[in-house]
């Protein structure tokens, strides 16, 4: 762990007057855990670096800054792999994320190592020529048009059985007008889980719940199931592009 960063977390916490073990119990971890980071034998993820930095009152991104001279960075212009890299990342969750990250240190430290060394694989998925409605519903055709794109490998590319395009809004802000989102088909979701739909013939990506179609965005009404409706399950959105 960078010296810069121990002293300055050793500090603020002794500034504000708390011990390691209330800032253990703040955190819901071991006070050891504590006593770890300010003596440099472990590291914090960066989510538990700004909690820490909250709880102690002191400015994390003037310290990173001076930790690691963040100021002298140029500008970034990621490729379209980095955005992809970058976004996937984005999507993890705090455990995931700390795993990624010690990944990419440890082979980053290999003198021979080389992004271009490590080939991105790509699946094929069939891509419909079709947006499901997030709002009132789009009409579905018979026969919907596809190609078939390849994308990179993923865990949740490598399950999903096709692509379709979001049309609306009402499931903002998760799913966005215009992303393209991964199904896995299915002819039946748990409730909760969001899915496209046939209803009554017309095409809709919602969450389902036992009497209705959720929208995630409250501006939208949900769309109430009737006895008389003809509902379709089409597959489980099970990731994004």
């Amino acid at each position: 762990m960078n010296k810069y960063l121990i002293d300055r977390i050793k500090e603020a916490r002794k500034a504000c007057g708390m011990s390691q073990k209330e800032v253990a119990d703040i955190l819901g971890i071991n006070r050891s855990t504590i006593a770890s980071y300010e003596t440099g034998n472990s590291e914090p993820d960066i989510d538990t670096y700004i909690e820490l930095c909250k709880i102690y009152n002191a400015n994390y991104v003037d310290i990173l800054n001076k930790a690691y001279e963040l100021q002298k960075i140029t500008k970034f212009n990621p490729t379209i792999e980095e955005e992809y890299i970058i976004e996937k990342i984005r999507d993890l969750d705090k455990d995931d994320k700390a795993m990624v990250v010690s990944l990419i240190e440890r082979l980053s430290t290999k003198p021979s190592f080389k992004v271009e060394d490590v080939p991105m694989r790509y699946v094929t998925l069939p891509a419909y020529g079709y947006a499901p409605s997030a709002g009132a519903g789009n009409y579905m055709p018979d026969d919907i048009p596809k190609t078939s794109i390849q994308v990179p490998a993923t865990a949740a590319t490598e399950k999903a059985d096709f692509i379709v395009k979001v049309g609306g809004h009402s499931m903002e802000p998760k799913y966005k007008d215009g992303e393209f989102v991964l199904v896995k088909k299915s002819d039946a979701i748990d409730h909760g889980k969001v899915g496209i739909f046939s209803v009554n013939g017309e095409a809709l990506i919602k969450e389902c719940q036992p009497d209705r179609l959720h929208s995630l965005n409250p501006a939208y009404p949900d769309i109430h199931l009737n006895d008389g409706d003809t509902v379709r399950c089409l597959g489980e959105v099970i990731g994004k592009l």
